[in-house]
């Protein structure tokens, strides 16, 4: 059994050479979303995918071939302890997945802290787009909890937090300052000149700290490329610590104004992780309008396969978006360039594609493009151009 690291995955070629595995007799992947909550919860993931496995062999069983459901009854049985292990509560990590082979040879297993949805499918080569959706969705960031007493500088990456620094104020103390005359009734003492100062004060330290905390956040995010950094000082300081970091900065900031820095490391990674997951949606929404404001007008976006496909074809990519439920349809020409079903330029031979959402991935790692695939896509804001959209360096 091979175990597959999350830190693997960020290496596109892991998931190039995974969906290059095209073994005998097939791939069988299963998802499993094994839950952050109660038993009940994993028992139910565990129902869920042993129905979809069962309905598998079923419908092989009715539709064939014979030979792949004699071949899938024995991998099953093979395969029942790693399959015990996916929703197993003594097992590390939300999202689980495992890749196996219908015939005999090696698996692949993946464990995550993020979810994956519950799906099994059985195919010529590993179905990976729940992968390529979790890696573009757990990338990298920077988290940067601050209050006026401490700071916290940490990564988080696949559900996963690694704290890199602690801060603490250097506080100047002023012992000789009283708080007013004594005999003062509270009420009086509240509002003393002396009071008034000391507050200022504080403040005044509280903002030279979240300062050094932003510059320090600053210099992490460049040596590190976070793509977002999300900052947290409750109500009161997350506005001032979010001013406290590099302008170059401001687009990519995630405000949560709960305070976070006193919840413990599980609940801290949950909260992070929920807000996180919130931000990526809510940006993959403005990606898609850009992509469709950038095509519409004068700037550089592709609507439709063969448009995309054309500037794959050219290295002109930088963001593709595509819908893994649709599956396209296409051909490979003879210099290797990908063609939407029925075209062609002149006589040149082309050979057919059963698998071009896989070869569009491929090409766009290739050329050092980023990848999101948008499920609903085709059914929504991309329903004109099937689902498939690309922001293009020029």
């Amino acid at each position: 059994m091979r175990e597959l690291t999350p830190r693997e995955l960020f290496d596109p070629e892991t998931v190039t050479a995974l969906m290059r595995e095209a073994p005998d007799g097939g791939v069988l992947s299963v998802y499993v979303d094994a839950g952050a909550g109660p038993e009940a919860g994993r028992q139910g993931a565990a129902i869920e995918v042993r129905n979809r496995l069962a309905e598998l062999e079923r419908n092989l069983e009715q539709e064939g071939p014979p030979e792949r459901a004699r071949a899938l009854a024995r991998a099953l049985r093979r395969l029942e302890p790693e399959l015990e292990r996916l929703t197993s509560p003594r097992e590390s990590g939300r999202g689980r997945a495992l890749f196996a082979p219908l015939a005999d040879g090696e698996a692949t297993r993946l464990a995550v802290q993020m979810p994956l949805p519950n799906r099994v499918v059985l195919d010529d080569t590993p179905f990976v787009h729940p992968l390529l959706e979790l890696l573009d969705e757990g990338r990298p960031a920077g988290v940067v909890l601050a209050s006026q007493d401490e700071a916290r500088l940490l990564e988080w990456r696949l559900g996963e937090l690694e704290e890199l620094r602690r801060m603490e104020p250097e506080i100047a103390e002023h012992p000789h300052e009283r708080s007013g005359p004594v005999g003062l009734s509270p009420s009086a003492q509240a509002s003393t000149p002396q009071r008034e100062q000391h507050a200022a004060r504080e403040r005044v330290q509280a903002l030279r700290f979240l300062d050094a905390v932003g510059g320090a956040a600053t210099a992490l995010a460049g040596e590190r490329g976070w793509e977002r950094v999300l900052v947290s000082g409750g109500e009161r300081w997350t506005e001032p610590l979010a001013a406290a970091l590099a302008a170059r900065l401001q687009d990519v900031l995630v405000r949560d104004r709960r305070v976070l820095i006193g919840l413990d490391d599980g609940a801290l990674r949950e909260a992070v992780t929920e807000r996180l997951r919130e931000d990526h949606a809510e940006r993959e929404e403005r990606l898609v309008r850009e992509i469709r404001e950038a095509a519409l007008g004068q700037g550089a976006g592709a609507l439709g396969l063969s448009d995309v496909l054309s500037a794959l074809n050219e290295g002109r990519v930088a963001h593709l978006v595509y819908d893994p439920e649709v599956r396209y349809q296409g051909s490979v020409a003879a210099d290797g360039s990908l063609r939407a079903a029925g075209e062609r330029v002149g006589d040149e031979p082309v050979t057919p594609e059963p698998r071009l959402t896989e070869r569009l991935v491929e090409r766009a790692f290739e050329t050092g493009a980023r990848v999101t695939p948008a499920e609903g896509a085709a059914r929504g804001a991309l329903a004109e151009a099937g689902g498939i959209a690309a922001l293009l360096r020029w």
